[in-house]
């Protein structure tokens, strides 16, 4: 169970600073090291923003990240990316290129980034650290779903899943034993199942709706074994933010029932406009532990929800999930560094209304 009334998703807009010396850490004008410590300050000024604000659970913004999810796939040996150019927009796809695995004696810049957040949030009482990372279904949709790579000389499907699930439960093993005991596991995967364009693309390629969504629900069922019993772990998904903008269409309906089969303690759902649909498909998760967390507030626009339209719609959740429920945004400020349409000064308004909602409603 996810003991919250509320919380963040996790990522926050980049401020300049970061974004200036990225630039010039690129152009090779300053060091690695350079760079991790214009970092270290403004994620330091972020954690105090954050308990200011009233968060008692804080990420480092993912400042270190160029995208929310491969910079934490680069983690794993037998995993890497290629570059392409699309649309006026610089993108990144991974793919498979050996035997996944997780090696923790090795250095790992995410769990560095782990530490450092931590000895952050434990400069004040009560404050716990939170580290994201994306799902093992990822990289099955990068390899297999983006890129169509199929072909792959260590692997069929079952021997693949399962070296991916050993390396998330060794990656898990090692957060766990830095101190790690929030994990948010980030994964959009089930939303590429719900739009129609890109089940068409698939079906293509020679795949079936049923046939992935099995492939997900074991991966992360898999992934899950073995985990330390204090320790907090949920999962994240939206229909995608890329720049403030959604990436899928569709409703959960089809996918709900079988994500509410893996055992997380708790469910992060963007509901943050009509493009969701109904709560209904969440009534699977009525009468067991995992904690429902509402995504009703928007990341993606700076318009204001209100109090009363955000307790109407809390109402309607918890009429359906029942009272194991939590306020959160919809996703997170900044999936990407360019980060969302939205200004900083709006950013922390939302933050800002999430609390105030939230002890509203409790």
């Amino acid at each position: 169970m996810l003991n919250i009334t509320y919380d963040i998703v996790g990522s926050f807009l980049r401020p300049k600073e970061i974004k200036d010396a990225r630039a010039q850490y690129n152009s090779g004008e300053i060091s690695l090291p350079d760079l991790r410590t214009v970092e270290d300050v403004a994620i330091a000024d972020l954690v105090a923003k954050q308990v200011q604000h009233g968060l008692s659970m804080v990420t480092d913004g993912e400042f270190r990240r160029r995208w929310w999810h491969l910079d934490w796939l680069k983690e794993f040996d037998g995993f890497t990316t290629q570059h392409l150019d699309k649309a006026g927009n610089h993108i990144e796809l991974g793919y498979i290129d050996g035997k996944i695995s997780y090696d923790p004696g090795r250095h790992h810049p995410e769990i560095e980034a782990y530490d450092f957040l931590a000895s952050e949030a434990s400069k004040y009482p009560g404050v716990t650290a939170k580290k994201c990372i994306s799902g093992p279904n990822m990289i099955l949709v990068d390899n297999y779903l983006q890129l169509g790579k199929q072909d792959l000389p260590d692997y069929n499907i079952d021997l693949l899943i399962d070296d991916i699930a050993a390396a998330y439960q060794a990656a898990i093993k090692d957060l766990y034993a830095h101190g790690c005991r929030y994990l948010q596991i980030d994964d959009t995967s089930w939303t590429y199942m719900i739009d129609s364009n890109f089940l068409a693309k698939i079906e293509s390629m020679g795949f079936d709706k049923t046939t992935v969504l099995e492939w997900f629900r074991v991966v992360s069922t898999k992934a899950l074994e073995g985990r330390p019993a204090d320790m907090t772990i949920a999962t994240h998904f939206c229909k995608g933010n890329f720049k403030g903008h959604h990436l899928f269409e569709g409703f959960y309906d089809s996918v709900a029932p079988v994500i509410a089969q893996v055992p997380y303690d708790g469910f992060y759902v963007e509901y943050d406009d009509e493009r969701s649909g109904s709560f209904e498909p969440w009534a699977a998760l009525r009468g067991t532990d995992a904690t429902f967390v509402a995504g009703l507030i928007s990341t993606k626009n700076s318009e204001m929800e209100t109090v009363a339209d955000i307790q109407r719609r809390f109402d309607e959740v918890r009429s359906i999930v029942g009272d194991n429920i939590a306020l959160s945004p919809q996703c997170g400020f900044a999936s990407v560094e360019e980060g969302n349409s939205i200004d900083e000064a709006t950013q922390w308004n939302k933050i800002d209304l999430l609390v105030e909602a939230a002890n509203a409603l409790s």
